[in-house]
């Protein structure tokens, strides 16, 4: 309590007013007293002068004696003035003292004021006094009264003169009391005034900030109090909007998380859960209470524990296929990614997505094995109409409808036929039957290889196809004849898709830990929209075209498989009209 504003301001108007009556007191009683001092100096100068113009009534014809009439004129005197009178004579005799006997007195000439009056000088002087053994004030003048000179002494005790200055002190301080307790009613009041709207202000602002943010401030006036109540009465309603919205928001995204069909799972830089949904705990098979604690305690699956050490580390991020054994072996989609602060570019951990693609695959086995099977199934009847087809070619016929049709028949029977032989193709790539068998080799002599082989097959020349020289042998881990087979479909295509008088161009780059293929044409080039999906089995961005050529749609989506069963990966670049860049990237041996 002696600490609030209001107690505060009360000691600091009282210390204030108390300084001024101090300062006001001292100033007062030095000034009292000097001009009390000198006010009595005055009146006994006075009065000594008078007592001085006293002595030139003095006759000695018809007074009886200088001594009698100087005693006489020292009693008046001190009757009249309550003060001691002493006259003495040129030399410093005692005439006359009206408090002692001046016929057993000493010679005075001595005293400093009585010397300085005998000078012809006023002399003032404060001492003990020898005979009276007190503190005395001594004021001296000199006279002359024709027959007689000397000097009239006039004292007065300091003790008097103290005790009428104490008591005038006394007074003073009992005003400056009396003015300091009314003074702290005062400001008390005042203070009380001024603090009471700064305490229901501070009440307001501590109960919004404990939560209510429904309440206001009900003062209004125009000075900063005012001011100040209006900012908080806003700051409430801004607040209390805010976390309106960021509690709809908030319970909108607890909603959406908790019945994601996808499990997430949030891990801090130092390796502690903040966050799990319940489907990360489903698939995870792991407990409700796992907030706090360390991911390698929770997560039983060393795979993903090292995708999370391994985006901890490196920041970037991460994406794997994994089967949780631990949970009806569940085939999941993980996707570890670093979780970075806009504002302050802070690493906050990482952040798990758990995809179940359990169904998914299985749908995909289905649809491969169907592929697999009725490619298989297909073999025999196609291989047996191509037979007849090709007879009845062979034989000849008068009528040319028959050998029309028995060409048509044949021509599709073939296309047929190698359909069947991608379709198997890419089955066994997709099952993973391929690509087992890798080793060290150079990539410009895979490329030389693969260049002379479509050459050969599409019966062109080096000037419709070249490959850009490089100064030193660059090796991948691989498998050649796939590798090869990647590099003739690329090739196929830009040979089938560009003019005749144009050059097909393949490059070999190095891009750090990568070695990058590149077959540059200068066709017709790939629509924008297009572009993320000439990899899928069966699509064509130009479907007239590629009846026309004998495609199957199945070519580049081989040559992604092939490539990403090697840890690589394909794109492609292209503007329609300038032509287009397929590519793939390897590891380097």
């Amino acid at each position: 309590m002696r600490s609030s504003l209001r107690w505060r301001l009360t000691l600091t108007y009282l210390s204030i007013i108390m300084i001024i009556l101090v300062i006001t007191y001292v100033f007062f009683s030095l000034s009292f007293r000097d001009y009390y001092y000198n006010n009595v100096k005055s009146d006994l100068t006075r009065q000594s002068i008078l007592v001085a113009e006293m002595t030139i009534y003095y006759n000695s014809e018809h007074d009886n004696g200088l001594e009698p009439f100087m005693q006489s004129i020292c009693n008046r005197t001190a009757t009249d003035t309550d003060t001691r009178v002493t006259i003495v004579d040129s030399k410093g005799i005692v005439l006359g003292d009206s408090s002692y006997d001046a016929r057993y007195m000493e010679p005075h000439n001595n005293r400093p004021e009585i010397y300085q009056a005998l000078q012809g000088n006023t002399g003032i002087k404060v001492r003990k006094s020898a005979t009276a053994g007190v503190n005395m004030l001594y004021v001296a003048v000199p006279f002359d009264n024709g027959s007689v000179s000397g000097a009239v002494r006039l004292s007065k005790p300091l003790t008097e003169v103290q005790s009428f200055y104490l008591k005038a002190l006394m007074i003073l301080i009992i005003a400056i009391l009396v003015t300091g307790i009314v003074a702290f009613l005062i400001s008390r009041e005042v203070a009380n005034k001024f603090s009471r709207p700064v305490r229901d202000v501070t009440a307001a602002v501590q109960d919004i900030a404990l939560g209510n943010l429904k309440r206001r401030i009900n003062y209004r006036a125009d000075d900063e109090l005012g001011v100040l109540a209006y900012a908080v009465n806003n700051m409430a309603q801004y607040l209390e909007t805010t976390i309106d919205e960021i509690s709809r928001v908030k319970n909108r995204l607890e909603t959406l998380l908790d019945n994601t069909v996808n499990g997430i799972l949030m891990v801090d830089m130092g390796g502690r859960v903040t966050y799990a949904n319940p489907m990360a705990l489903t698939l995870l098979a792991t407990g409700k209470n796992i907030v706090g604690r360390k991911h390698v305690e929770i997560i039983t699956e060393y795979e993903i524990i090292e995708m999370i050490d391994q985006v901890k580390d490196s920041l970037e991020p991460v994406k794997k296929e994994i089967i949780l054994h631990t949970n009806e072996d569940k085939v999941v989609e993980v996707n570890v990614v670093p979780i970075k602060d806009s504002r302050t570019s802070a690493h906050g951990g990482v952040l798990l997505v758990i995809n179940d693609i359990t169904e998914i695959k299985r749908l995909e086995k289905v649809r491969k094995d169907f592929v697999a099977n009725v490619s298989h199934e297909l073999k025999t009847p196609v291989a047996a109409i191509s037979g007849f087809a090709e007879t009845l070619l062979n034989e000849g016929s008068e009528n040319p409808n028959v050998e029309e049709f028995s060409s048509i028949i044949y021509q599709e029977a073939q296309r047929l036929k190698r359909l069947i032989e991608r379709l198997l193709e890419l089955s066994s790539i997709e099952s993973g039957m391929s690509g087992v068998n890798q080793e060290k080799l150079d990539m410009s002599q895979l490329v030389s290889e693969a260049v002379a082989i479509v050459q050969k097959r599409n019966n062109v020349t080096n000037n419709n196809i070249m490959l850009e020289p490089i100064k030193k042998p660059v090796y991948v881990r691989c498998n050649g004849d796939l590798i090869i087979q990647v590099l003739t479909n690329l090739l196929d295509n830009a040979l089938n898709y560009s003019p005749e008088e144009t050059m097909v161009k393949v490059v070999i780059e190095e891009q750090g830990e990568e070695i990058k293929v590149s077959v540059i044409d200068k066709g017709e080039g790939i629509p924008e929209n297009e572009k993320e999906r000439v990899f899928e089995r069966f699509y064509r961005v130009d479907k007239a075209r590629s009846r026309k050529t004998g495609g199957t749609g199945l070519g580049l989506a081989i040559v992604k498989h092939l490539v990403e069963n090697h840890g690589g990966r394909v794109g492609v670049e292209s503007t329609v009209g300038e032509g287009a860049t397929f590519y793939f990237t390897l590891p380097k041996a």
